[in-house]
């Protein structure tokens, strides 16, 4: 059979019941085992649909024909959405050879990663060529791009729009696999194996490489906004969620700070105008000893990638006490905490790897600009990537300071504390001065989304600035 020319694909977003999953492009319908189900939600949202795979022998889909020549370049991609993180290999795409297929897109346990791999014959006798990175995050979709670009002679591995720029390899041997391409599952000598467990959607295999540009467009995952509080108003303690969902309830001494609007200078000469709100029409007061504000536990999800951003501005400059700005507290600690320390005169990132007393804490002190405490403060933003591992601070706009972060919290457990760090049922590290523009979002906000957020008018959102 001869391979697919040019761009084959399925969206697997056929209907609930479908006896094919329909291919795009010209590309043949492939067959599905009885271990698959059309109709799950895909990648886009409840709008959207992907197929389940159950993770048994049958859990795949049969195309029935090659996709592409294996010995030339080419470049695969899906979309994927795993229930759990796997306890064996698990294959997404692939194309059969003889007791091998060309080419493998899937996860590796042994580097418990995402991998692209290429066997070095057509029995896989002496291994593969392969190249592996980032993590899988459970219950979250994720974009997968393998490419094998045969001018240079290299495997290359995207996930969720990046290159994983640290392991790029060589394909040292090269062959055409023939044989039918396979969604959810590999061929081996003793047959198929490395079945699928999850949702998986918009498979693409291309005779071409998909540079770096293109990698980002088609695997980049936005950010969506979970929560949003302007604390510019108040009600029975508590301070609104823009859009109606739980707010943030006051502590303490916190209040809500508006301007006096009886006084204009332009009546009366005498009268001393207030001070304008931080940002927007107001802002939270907290006044270092015991005010706070707080948003329960169950905003975020388990494991997934998340950012958190606020405006502060320090009550005085040069204070001699620690204070947080942001914390997410647990059950004996705060998963993370952005901060003010004293002695170095700099905002600072704090992160510990587990939910426990015995948890090891890594500190980070964001360089640049010393902390503000006049005008519009400083805006800062936490990113943090599950899928790189790693977690960023933002001041302003630009990256001030970044820390690893191989973590075992469960975030759903973990409440959303401003203005203090909450170890246990004590309070400490209380924050003296004002802040505003609290947003929550899940997933990591892009390198070049985090200065647009920083200066979004109040009672605006990002999506708002897309055009």
């Amino acid at each position: 059979m001869s391979a697919v020319s040019g761009s084959a694909g399925w969206t697997l977003g056929d209907a609930r019941g479908s006896a094919v999953a329909v291919g795009t492009s010209g590309s043949p319908n492939a067959t599905p085992g009885s271990g698959v189900a059309f109709g799950a939600e895909g990648p886009l949202g409840p709008t959207d649909t992907a197929a389940a795979l159950d993770g048994s022998a049958n859990a795949y889909l049969d195309a029935g024909k090659p996709a592409v020549d294996t010995s030339g370049t080419f470049s695969v991609s899906a979309w994927v959405n795993l229930p759990e993180r796997p306890t064996d290999d698990v294959t997404i795409v692939s194309q059969d050879g003889t007791g091998a297929p060309g080419f493998d897109l899937g996860y590796d346990v042994d580097t418990e990663s995402w991998t692209f791999r290429t066997p070095m014959n057509e029995l896989e006798a002496m291994g593969s060529w392969k190249v592996s990175g980032a993590t899988a995050v459970p219950g979250s979709w994720m974009h997968l791009i393998g490419v094998y670009d045969d001018e240079l002679g290299t495997l290359s591995l995207f996930v969720n729009g990046d290159l994983i720029k640290d392991d790029v390899q060589k394909r040292r041997t090269k062959w055409d696999a023939t044989g039918s391409l396979q969604i959810g599952r590999k061929l081996s000598l003793d047959g198929y194996t490395s079945n699928f467990k999850g949702s998986i959607a918009d498979v693409k295999v291309y005779d071409r490489v998909i540079p770096e540009a293109e990698g980002e467009v088609l695997g980049g995952i936005s950010a969506s906004q979970l929560a949003y509080w302007q604390v510019d108003s108040v009600t029975s303690g508590v301070a609104p969620e823009d859009a109606g969902g739980t707010g943030l309830k006051l502590g303490g001494a916190a209040s809500i700070y508006l301007p006096d609007d009886s006084c204009d200078p332009v009546l009366d000469p005498d009268c001393v105008a207030p001070a304008e709100p931080l940002w927007g029409d107001g802002h939270l007061v907290l006044n270092g000893s015991d005010a706070y504000a707080t948003r329960a536990a169950g905003l975020l999800a388990k494991e997934d990638s998340f950012t958190l951003t606020a405006r502060a501005r320090l009550a005085a400059a040069g204070s001699t006490k620690d204070q947080t700005v942001l914390s997410l507290a647990g059950a004996t600690g705060s998963a993370v905490t952005v901060k003010y320390r004293a002695s170095a005169d700099r905002w600072e990132l704090v992160v510990t790897d587990k939910d426990a007393t015995t948890a090891t804490t890594s500190t980070a002190d964001a360089t640049g600009v010393l902390p503000s405490s006049e005008g519009d403060g400083d805006h800062l933003a936490l990113v943090y990537s599950a899928v790189f591992g790693d977690v960023l601070l933002y001041v302003n706009g630009t990256l001030a300071a970044q820390a690893p972060w191989d973590n075992a919290w469960d975030f759903t457990t973990a409440s959303l504390q401003v203005g203090r760090t909450l170890t246990g049922s004590t309070g400490s590290g209380y924050f003296d001065g004002a802040v505003d523009e609290l947003r929550m979002y899940r997933g990591a906000l892009d390198a070049s989304t985090v200065p647009t957020v920083a200066v979004l008018p109040a009672g605006s959102s990002i999506e708002e600035t897309v055009t």
